[in-house]
């Protein structure tokens, strides 16, 4: 069954909506990426084989970290041309400057990096990047449109509701009993609790996401959100963990162990061995996987591309991640709210594709190995 002509858009008119709502010639919104790229390299790793993948690019910390799985190619995809000579920036740094002068220039001042690689990026890039001179001062990884306005959140944080001080003594804490301890006794009071209703509210999580999102945020969010926040500052090492430093410090931690994998000196080795193996490509991501070719891409790590956009585009999405998929491909679909709507349906039937499974067990266990604070509700499926 051919599901597209009987959606109630077009094609192209979906694609419109996507650009509009993904800012295909906006400001550039995303320095890095705050989604936990070990949950991507562990589904990755359930793959026998895998040669090809596709990523939402967003900062590009998951499609760096994803050349880490070995000799695979990783399209990085985004509708953003300014998303895309972030990343351009990046990739020729490694390449030109190597790993030090790199990562340097994700975590402080990346002006006079930019400047000792501008002539090798595309037009396109230097025309975005010369325009982001101010913004590059704050770190490749902290210089997009979210990151300002989470480090403005960070400190009415600190003087409202915990200092700096006792915010760095918990971060740098790597015992889970003595986090949990902390927790409770001294992090966990009135006005933290205040800040999470407000913060997770309908009202507040419409004002951050736009409309779109009023009818995506269930009763209990603030309640669900605390329980998230919980497991992540008490199961896991604060001090290793680089996405709660980002959000309440905007910075990684010294500690080797505390960097996001592609910026650990460990790493760099292999990926730079793998570095040519990176597509950058600015494109919808549903236009793009019509272009490709059947029984072509091993694993979709789609972000939450999926939640803010109508469910039509979902439904033609589906259609082409079952031509595009190899057999037994992993599909990621990460979510800023819980659903138990599933985005792809199992009873549709493409007539010699293959059908997309929601995997309940592999879902279950990637939210369990998420550290991150937001996006972190997964719907994993297999192509079968």
């Amino acid at each position: 069954m051919d599901l597209v002509p009987t959606l109630s858009h077009s094609t192209s008119d979906i694609e419109d909506m996507s650009e509009t709502i993904f800012h295909r010639d906006g400001r550039l919104m995303f320095g890095q990426v705050r989604e936990d790229a070990d949950v991507d390299l562990f589904l990755i790793g359930n793959l026998v084989a895998p040669k090809r993948t596709l990523v939402i690019a967003s900062g590009g910390c998951t499609a760096f970290s994803l050349l880490l799985a070995g000799d695979i190619e990783v399209n990085a995809l985004d509708i953003s041309r300014s998303q895309i000579a972030l990343i351009e920036l990046k990739l020729h740094s490694f390449k030109e400057l190597g790993f030090e002068l790199t990562r340097n220039a994700c975590c402080a001042d990346a002006h006079a990096v930019y400047k000792k690689i501008r002539g090798g990026l595309s037009a396109d890039s230097r025309l975005i990047l010369d325009a982001m001179e101010n913004q590059l001062r704050r770190g490749l990884n902290n210089c997009g449109w979210v990151d300002n306005r989470m480090h403005q959140v960070a400190k009415l944080f600190f003087i409202f509701i915990h200092s700096q001080a006792i915010t760095r003594e918990f971060l740098r804490m790597n015992d889970a009993s003595m986090q949990t301890r902390f927790y409770r006794q001294i992090w966990s009071t009135f006005k933290w609790n205040l800040a999470l209703k407000v913060a997770f509210s309908n009202f507040f999580m419409t004002l951050a996401h736009g409309n779109e999102a009023a009818h995506l945020v269930p009763k209990g969010f603030s309640m669900t959100m605390e329980r998230r926040l919980v497991k992540a500052l008490t199961e896991t090492s604060n001090a290793s963990n680089p996405y709660i430093w980002q959000a309440f410090l905007g910075e990684y931690n010294e500690n080797e162990e505390g960097l996001p994998a592609y910026l650990q000196r460990r790493n760099w080795e292999k990926m730079n061995e793998h570095l040519n193996n990176l597509r950058l490509i600015c494109d919808d991501t549903l236009a793009w996987l019509t272009k490709q070719s059947d029984d072509s891409i091993d694993y979709f790590g789609l972000s939450n591309i999926l939640e803010l956009l109508p469910e039509a585009y979902a439904k033609a999405l589906q259609k082409e991640i079952a031509r595009c998929a190899t057999s037994n491909a992993i599909v990621c679909v990460r979510k800023i709210f819980p659903s138990d709507r599933s985005d792809f349906s199992e009873k549709t039937d493409f007539s010699g594709f293959k059908k997309i499974i929601l995997d309940h067990e592999l879902s279950q266990r990637a939210e369990n190995l998420d550290r991150s604070l937001f996006c972190n509700f997964y719907q994993v499926y297999r192509c079968l």
